[in-house]
């Protein structure tokens, strides 16, 4: 089963490091797949340019490695150009569409996601297609997958309504259904949640550059390419 970790990762930081061996781990992926947006159509122009990004996701795969100490990472990490290299902007259900075609009708795949991201969904362009394509896979405390359990974001309360009126009969908690089928399903694993923010790592490294000071949010690679570019120095 392969695991898809799309974002602008701008940069990408400890929470994202930590989902991705969460569900490594918990769905027994084979491969986990760093995907980082060429032109993410629902952020600021003022996004760090597309090299630089890839530079701290390349980075940020080899910390993830580096997680699993002297044990073999039990998946095969790697990071894709395959949206920083479309021309145009960058939609997941596009991406969606052209995974399906390279790994074929039979191949398990997963995206993987924080609350937030899920709880956005409604502003994707053709989310509701997205499990035409592939699973997803919800990392979350707060979110249930039952509506009766709800958490509602309170400036949003309508989107997980909307949500969970179209997936309802969609969700699992069970990693078998996901190995079941190559798409179809969306998996809720309450048992983690991401609390980090790159925006506000953004401007933090803007005010300050010390390395101590950085180390619980971003990893040591991570860091690194960060000083070594001299990147967020300046932030719009």
């Amino acid at each position: 089963m392969i695991g898809i970790l799309g974002g602008t990762f701008d940069p990408p930081h400890w929470g994202h490091i930590r989902l991705a061996k969460n569900f490594i781990d918990a769905l027994g992926l084979t491969q986990l797949i760093w995907l980082p947006a060429g032109q993410p159509w629902q952020k600021s122009s003022l996004i760090t340019p597309a090299e630089l990004r890839f530079q701290m996701t390349d980075a940020a795969a080899m910390d993830l490695k580096a997680l699993y100490g002297a044990s073999p990472c039990p998946a095969e990490i790697s990071v894709s150009r395959l949206e920083l290299d479309r021309v145009g902007p960058s939609y997941t259900i596009d991406t969606a569409r052209e995974l399906r075609d390279i790994y074929g009708k039979d191949q398990a795949i997963v995206w993987l996601m924080g609350a937030d991201s899920y709880q956005n969904l409604p502003s994707w362009n053709d989310w509701q297609k997205l499990p035409d394509f592939l699973h997803l896979a919800v990392a979350s405390r707060r979110i249930s997958p039952s509506k009766g359990q709800a958490y509602l974001d309170p400036q949003h309360p309508e989107t997980l309504d909307e949500i969970i009126a179209i997936f309802d009969q969609r969700m699992t908690h069970d990693v078998r259904d996901l190995k079941e089928k190559p798409f179809g399903k969306i998996f809720f694993d309450e048992s983690f949640h991401v609390d980090l923010s790159s925006t506000q790592l953004r401007e933090q490294l803007h005010r300050d550059r010390t390395k101590e000071n950085l180390m619980s949010a971003l990893s040591p690679n991570v860091l690194e390419c960060i000083f070594a570019q001299n990147i967020y120095a300046s932030f719009n």
